[in-house]
């Protein structure tokens, strides 16, 4: 029998050593097993190890020495467990930290006549600080298991080791595919993280492969749509990334020579003046308004210098009456290199321009059906976006 200091222990013992039965060892597959739920243990953390019973039979009282690493783990408090609380029976624990040794004594009974018990559960749990990175063992030596007879009941130890390391304070990485502009109702979002990592979308779970890569579909509304991407690690870092989608409606334009109704996406749309042929260069002449609004482009006219303006974003299209030469983006550009003298006109008080000059520098694809002389835009152009 081991020599213990605490006096509750000691009386403890006492009562055991009286019983006629203290020399007996009862066969038994019970074992003492140390574990801990922590996923990752860092220097100046709390964690738990836990001393639990398994195949438990007949047991009225145990007790160890619980050895740890002495300078490399602070013992800060101590959970009972209710193993031996069956029945609604109490207990009586007692322990001493020895933390010059690394030893904490322990020992746990059973009060009363009571019977002892059976099965699994914890016997105790100690929350311990660790001090200093590295690889630690912890175990249980001068183990006693009894019944209520004070019988020895032979156990198996099962120990534990841990590893304490440097807490992991660095975001993990986040890479996002830029989007931009699209012309379609829904995208994917694609971009890559670290290997276990967790993705959120706008607060919605994201599936990530093993390497880190995700795709995620997501639905636009027309105009700007932000979605918020997080990524966390398995340390509870974050990262954290905007992406910003322009969702512009697809819109196709039905125009034909001759004809003041245009087809705006299955509507009939009155122009002001129908869509003509100039004889001199064989190209299509159109009052440009209903392109321009049609693609939400912004439409200007400067008297003085009979300058038409058509503004879509980042393009600014510059034309003036007679002139062959545009600027786009203030960079001069012929409007026709094959019809050197087209340019914009007046025709009847209204103002006509290049068809198709102006549709594609708008972003617009651009079709033609000779049998009904019909031009079909399409914004955006589809090979574009």
């Amino acid at each position: 029998m081991r020599k213990i200091v605490s006096a509750t222990l000691v009386l403890f013992l006492c009562f055991s050593v009286m019983s006629s039965f203290s020399n007996v060892i009862a066969a038994s597959k019970t074992s003492i097993r140390l574990t801990t739920d922590a996923e990752d243990i860092y220097i100046g953390t709390e964690f738990t190890i836990q001393y639990t019973i398994e195949e438990a039979d007949d047991i009225w009282a145990i007790g160890f020495d619980a050895l740890y690493e002495k300078g490399k783990f602070e013992l800060v408090s101590v959970k009972e467990g209710d193993f031996l609380e069956q029945d609604k029976t109490t207990t009586l624990p007692v322990y001493n930290d020895r933390k010059e040794e690394g030893v904490i004594i322990f020992g746990i009974t059973r009060t009363g006549d009571s019977e002892g018990v059976d099965g699994d559960g914890t016997i105790i749990q100690f929350v311990f600080k660790a001090l200093e990175m590295g690889t630690y063992k912890f175990n249980v030596k001068n183990v006693y298991v009894k019944d209520p007879a004070g019988a020895d009941i032979k156990t198996d130890i099962h120990p534990l080791e841990v590893e304490v390391i440097e807490e992991d304070t660095e975001p993990p990485f986040l890479e996002l595919t830029e989007i931009g502009i699209v012309a379609d109702e829904t995208i994917n979002i694609e971009g890559k993280t670290e290997p276990e990592a967790s993705v959120t979308i706008n607060d919605e779970e994201v599936t990530v492969e093993e390497d880190g890569s995700f795709v995620h579909e997501v639905s636009l509304e027309v105009g700007e749509n932000e979605f918020v991407v997080i990524a966390k690690d398995l340390a509870g870092n974050e990262t954290k990334k905007t992406l910003t989608v322009t969702y512009i409606e697809r819109v196709v334009l039905k125009l034909q020579i001759g004809n003041k109704t245009v087809i705006v996406n299955d509507k009939p749309v009155e122009i002001e003046a129908a869509p003509f042929v100039d004889k001199n260069s064989g190209r299509t002449l159109v009052p440009i308004r209903i392109v321009a609004e049609s693609v939400g482009a912004e439409i200007g006219w400067e008297g003085t210098e009979r300058k038409i303006t058509l503004i879509q974003g980042d393009t600014i299209i510059e034309l003036w009456i007679g002139k062959p030469i545009a600027e786009v983006n203030d960079v001069p550009t012929p409007i026709d290199v094959n019809a050197p003298n087209l340019s914009p006109t007046v025709v009847n008080g209204r103002t006509v321009l290049p068809l198709r000059f102006v549709a594609e520098n708008l972003g617009c694809a651009i079709g033609w059906d000779g049998t009904t002389q019909t031009i079909t835009l399409i914004y955006p152009d589809p090979e574009i976006m």
